[in-house]
């Protein structure tokens, strides 16, 4: 991705936000014993409300919670604030090869993309129809095709 600064700022506030919302929705899960189900849904609903975050992000937050206190013991971890964020191909929008309309705390936003060249000569945008991770390294954000039963990278 190749957000401007307020766009850079942005999709930090954006993940470090889900994330909080995230933990907080699986500890008052964990608290009321609800796993999965509507009873999980409405946990994460409340916390993404509470955190004043779209509900764009329901469905990226309610599998990753449902993943992190359905899975094996290792794996229950709480999220970082950085931690990457699954989003469903459907919240994510590619008006061209070199731009994204994704969703952000603040409504969606188009931001620019750098695709590297395949050589295939391919004229379909990156990642059109795949679920993506949003995912921050090195200060930079990039979008990643999400590698199916790896949830959080």
């Amino acid at each position: 991705l190749l957000p401007d600064p307020d766009q850079h700022e942005l999709l930090l506030s954006t993940l470090q936000r889900v994330n909080r919302a995230s933990n907080a929705a699986r500890s008052a899960a964990l608290e009321h014993g609800a796993t999965s189900g509507n009873a999980l849904r409405d946990a994460v609903r409340e916390e993404l409300e509470r955190f004043k975050l779209p509900s764009v992000f329901a469905t990226p937050a309610f599998r990753r919670v449902e993943a992190s206190i359905s899975g094996p013991p290792g794996r229950r971890q709480r999220f970082s604030e950085n931690q990457s964020l699954v989003f469903p191909a459907s919240s994510l929008r590619w008006p061209s090869s070199d731009r994204v309309v994704m969703p952000t705390a603040a409504g969606r936003r188009t931001i620019r993309v750098y695709v590297e060249p395949s050589g295939h000569g391919g004229l379909r945008p990156p990642l059109e129809g795949a679920d993506a991770a949003l995912v921050f390294r090195n200060g930079q954000f990039e979008l990643v095709a999400d590698e199916p039963g790896d949830p959080d990278e």
